[in-house]
């Protein structure tokens, strides 16, 4: 019986160090495992904390984009005011433009009016002149033979202008 006693202790303690090594090897593995967790976590909480990073960064950025919108919005506006005045500085150089022409065709026109009125001016004084002179002998004979009131007459009629 001890044999057999015996016989059974040394399978028991050969279970028992097999169960051992195994408790070793699972102790190891769970030791392992506990590692790659915590390594797990880890890297989770980086890619978590870059995570929020990110969309911190991704909120800043969509802040500076409705900035930069609202500033082209306004900018844009600017634009538009400024091609309304330039279109109003347009239209007006372009009377100013066309009141000068104008002006310039009216100071033309007055010029050779004026020129006309001298010429008519200078004509009738011609041709007075050349009545008196031409007509002088006769006026005088005539002057004799004429009234008072003739020759009043005869002065109102050449003091007046052919336009009147």
């Amino acid at each position: 019986m001890m044999t057999r006693r015996a016989l059974l202790a040394r399978q028991e303690q050969s279970k028992l160090q097999l169960a051992l090594k195994e408790l070793k090897a699972s102790k190891e593995l769970c030791s392992q495992l506990n590692s790659e967790r915590d390594d797990n976590e880890k890297e989770l909480l980086g890619v978590l904390k870059k995570n929020d990073k990110l969309k911190s960064e991704l909120a800043s950025l969509h802040i500076s984009y409705t900035d930069i919108v609202e500033e082209r919005d306004r900018l844009q506006l600017l634009v538009d005011r400024f091609d309304e005045c330039r279109a109003e500085y347009e239209e007006a150089l372009s009377q100013i433009t066309t009141l000068q022409r104008e002006l310039r065709d009216a100071h033309h026109h007055i010029t050779e009016l004026e020129e006309a009125a001298h010429n008519t001016t200078a004509l009738h004084t011609q041709s007075l002149y050349e009545e008196l002179v031409y007509r002088a002998p006769q006026l005088i004979a005539s002057d004799v033979d004429m009234s008072t009131e003739q020759k009043i007459s005869l002065v109102t009629n050449s003091n007046r202008t052919p336009w009147m």
